[in-house]
């Protein structure tokens, strides 16, 4: 399995957030249980409109590659604008973490380093594993325990890097795959001198990529 390289923005970008959750109601009580089955994951639906030239060919190259469902592609983020006060070197601070929250230090200390609804990623076995941030927190003495989900696949090791959107160029990514085994595009050929394509890319997280 090959993991590829989606460096093209889109016109728009839709992300959602699916779970693995199922609710059993009680035509008794009028009440439900519900149970978490884990797996929560990221959907995202990149649109690109009216793509020519070489943001077309990456594109359709780049779905060439993925060879349907056989490949996966890291994701960055494009709809997170910066948001918290951030500043330092963000890292994980221990091995063995587990769960929703993450101890990190090199940070600055700030109020709301990062805050409720910001992206963020974490390095684990290699790849990236793609976070929203669940509350405003602030950093205190080089340290911060952001709180997040969907929660850790694996445990990123002490002094893995943790990447947020702080203007500084490495920005929050996810690996993921294709929805479905079909992808491609539709084009207006004969337009003045170029083509022009209309591709969606509508990816699920693979939640075995840092496992």
């Amino acid at each position: 399995m090959a993991i590829v390289t989606l460096s093209v923005s889109p016109s728009t970008v839709s992300l959602q957030l699916v779970g693995n959750t199922a609710l059993y109601p009680s035509p008794l009580i009028a009440s439900a249980q519900t149970l978490d089955r884990g797996g929560l994951k990221w959907k995202a639906t990149y649109n690109y409109t009216n793509v020519s030239g070489d943001r077309r060919a990456q594109l359709m190259g780049l779905i060439a590659s993925l060879r349907a469902q056989a490949n996966r592609v890291r994701v960055k983020v494009y709809d997170n604008p910066k948001r918290g006060g951030y500043g330092g070197t963000p890292l994980v601070s221990g091995g063995s973490q587990t769960g929703s929250t993450l101890l990190v230090d090199g940070v600055t200390n700030k109020t709301n380093w990062i805050r409720l609804g910001d992206y963020f990623s974490v390095v684990v076995n290699g790849e990236h594993e793609l976070k929203m941030c669940t509350a405003d927190t602030n950093s205190s003495g080089g340290n911060i325990t952001i709180p997040f989900e969907p929660r850790l696949r694996a445990s990123p090791l002490n002094n893995a890097v943790v990447f947020v959107e702080d203007g500084g160029g490495d920005v929050p990514e996810g690996v993921f795959v294709l929805e479905s085994n079909t992808a491609g595009w539709s084009s207006r050929p004969f337009q003045s001198t170029t083509e022009l394509s209309q591709i969606v890319l509508t990816l699920i997280e693979d939640v075995f990529a840092t496992q």
